[in-house]
């Protein structure tokens, strides 16, 4: 009994801490971008993704016009050539750091967040 109870104790606290862990996240939003949008990403670096990354940026709201450089990274299966996903790193006018939208490999955005400083509008 003592180690059905022991594995009871354990699964609560994976429940928890999974419950916790995901409890900030918040579904990326998505907006209709300005007119131009993807023609100014495409200019810093093209990508089939840049449509959904004007999306999500006037999601977010971040003019284009902020947006002072863009650099795609593609995550390939460890096993296979498949893309998993692709990680778009802005960097935004007078920000440091850069702000980060993932991407699913069908560009479907999972998730936003900053490194290096870097601020999103409140």
């Amino acid at each position: 009994m003592t180690d059905f109870a022991s594995a009871g104790r354990r699964a609560c606290l994976l429940a928890a801490l999974l419950a916790g862990g995901c409890a900030g996240l918040q579904p990326v939003r998505m907006a209709a971008p300005d007119p131009g949008a993807v023609a100014a990403l495409n200019r810093f670096m093209p990508s089939e993704c840049n449509g959904t990354l004007a999306s999500v940026l006037a999601g977010a709201r971040i003019p284009v016009s902020q947006v002072s450089g863009l650099t795609y990274g593609v995550v390939y299966g460890e096993l296979t050539d498949a893309i998993i996903r692709h990680e778009a790193w802005v960097s935004l006018t007078g920000q440091p750091g850069a702000a980060v939208v993932v991407m699913d490999r069908y560009c479907q955005p999972t998730q936003i967040y900053t490194r290096g400083g870097a601020r999103l509008p409140a």
